[in-house]
């Protein structure tokens, strides 16, 4: 049996939680139109279009410019896979104190579009700056579009990811698993195309720097839900702590709700993902962590916000 209290512990004063209230924040203050979502989207004749954009944490800049660069491309790369969509072409802007910081930088950003099949199109650089920064914008294109404020009461939670891997040496939440090769990696993250494509999911997200239970909770608030999960069906990978892996950012895992979990699962297996069940959607606003006979409260989205978008 799971320690359910620290685990609540762990989670709600994890950085990667408390500082997406800040993400709600802006996106009042700015009036954004796709509110909790990752990416935004547009109808372009038979298709859609997918908006992503991202910034590096300064404290994975600070521990590893390579990782850095290739990170900006991946967490974008995440989320138009999360919407159903395949990523074409990337912007960025960095700034560097140096040729030699823009040369590791770069060396990170051709290595991940070399994996992802993106190109880089065009963006702007800073040099001189008094500290290196990363952001990058990326767009894709999708048949079908899969949001993440659209999950329904009695959904199934699906959990997907690649344990194949390791945590970064210098970022210990951050589970790389992306030294594969190229064609099993796109083929890992589309298998969120093939579930968006025969529309066999309510609502879905990767799970970003928020960790698996943060990401869940998101989820839920946007959707106006709340949720069981079921900690002992979580999986793990082999080298890391229970603590660590709900609190990591994996290179490439999904959560999506569902009426199908049969056949989503069947459908992340074959694309070389392990995946489980590992909650049920409810009604009651609460996020609730249950191990055998044990159940604690993570949020009650009834008083509190993760994203704060209570008005």
């Amino acid at each position: 049996m799971k320690n359910l209290n620290e685990i609540v512990e762990a989670v709600r004063n994890y950085p990667g939680v408390v500082r997406k209230k800040y993400a709600g924040y802006f996106s009042k203050l700015v009036k954004a139109e796709f509110y909790g979502e990752d990416a935004a989207y547009m109808k372009f004749g038979e298709e859609y279009i997918i908006l992503a954009t991202d910034s590096i944490w300064h404290k994975v800049i600070e521990a590893d410019l390579y990782w850095a660069g290739f990170v900006s491309i991946l967490v974008n790369v995440h989320d138009i896979y999360a919407m159903g969509g395949k990523p074409l072409a990337a912007l960025n802007v960095v700034s560097a104190r140096s040729k030699e910081e823009m040369k590791e930088i770069a060396r990170g950003i051709r290595d991940a579009c070399e994996k992802f099949d993106v190109k880089i199109v065009g963006g702007h650089i800073h040099p001189d700056a008094k500290v290196p920064s990363i952001d990058v914008s990326m767009i894709g294109v999708a048949k079908s579009i899969l949001r993440s404020d659209t999950a329904k009461t009695g959904d199934r939670i699906v959990f997907a990811a690649d344990i194949e891997g390791k945590p970064h040496p210098k970022l210990i939440y951050n589970f790389d698993s992306t030294k594969k090769s190229k064609d099993v990696l796109r083929n890992q993250f589309e298998s969120m195309v093939e579930i968006a494509e025969k529309k066999l999911a309510n609502a879905a997200k990767d799970v970003s720097n928020a960790g698996l239970l943060g990401t869940i909770a998101m989820m839920m608030e946007v959707s106006g839900k709340g949720c069981k999960i079921f900690v002992d069906r979580i999986f793990k990978p082999k080298n890391v702590s229970f603590i660590q892996w709900i609190l990591s950012y994996p290179a490439c895992a999904f959560v999506v709700t569902t009426k199908n979990e049969e056949e989503v699962i069947e459908i992340f297996e074959k694309h070389d993902l392990t995946a489980e069940v590992i909650g049920i959607v409810t009604d009651d606003k609460k996020v609730l962590l249950k191990s055998e006979g044990d159940e604690a409260l993570l949020f009650d989205l009834n008083l509190e916000s993760v994203l704060d978008i209570r008005e």
